[in-house]
């Protein structure tokens, strides 16, 4: 024998055929039952919220026990349909009092700016906070390390050029004549 819930305006009689009991996945069914109707258009608000209270005292009646978490959360977001449907952009300034749903949620929080933003930006909409150093990227550490090599090597050869007097231009003087010798 198969436990059957009715939709609508329900008793607790209506949830028991002979001796068998409502368990979760008939409870989890006929949530889901409910939700095709509703997305159907056959229920309004009212009767839904008429079969979830049956549905969750008949619940309790039989088995005992409170239904648990994931079905409350159906539950409760069946009652809300009309409200976490609405996929309108703008229902937060239509309405008074939105509900909106977990990913409506998350992009109106990306969207936001933060209050810091309004601490370092004055109204002209210049930059006044500490400021930060850009860190470098990996190449172009690569390119600033091959080019202070490349300026080190020829710093060195010019340097060694100068010592060994063969540098264009260097000349040595003899202290004691005051004789210039260009080299």
């Amino acid at each position: 024998m198969r436990t059957f819930i009715t939709i609508g305006p329900a008793t607790a009689k209506d949830t028991r055929q002979g001796d068998e009991l409502m368990d979760k996945a008939i409870l989890h069914e006929t949530i889901t039952e409910m939700y095709t109707r509703t997305k159907a258009g056959k229920m309004t608000r009212q009767e839904r919220i008429e079969a979830i209270t049956a549905l969750s005292d008949a619940y309790f009646d039989s088995t005992g026990e409170h239904p648990e978490q994931s079905a409350l959360e159906r539950m409760a977001n069946l009652v809300l349909y009309e409200e976490l449907s609405d996929t309108h952009a703008d229902k937060v300034s239509r309405e008074e009092y939105p509900i909106m749903s977990e990913t409506q949620f998350d992009e109106r929080y990306k969207r936001e700016a933060s209050d810091k933003l309004a601490e370092e930006y004055d109204q002209t909409g210049s930059y006044k906070g500490r400021p930060i150093r850009r860190p470098r990227s990996s190449y172009e550490n690569k390119l600033l390390d091959r080019r202070a090599k490349a300026r080190n090597e020829e710093r060195r050869k010019r340097y060694s050029a100068f010592v060994n007097g063969r540098s264009d231009g260097q000349f040595t003087v003899n202290i004691a004549t005051g004789e210039k010798v260009y080299h």
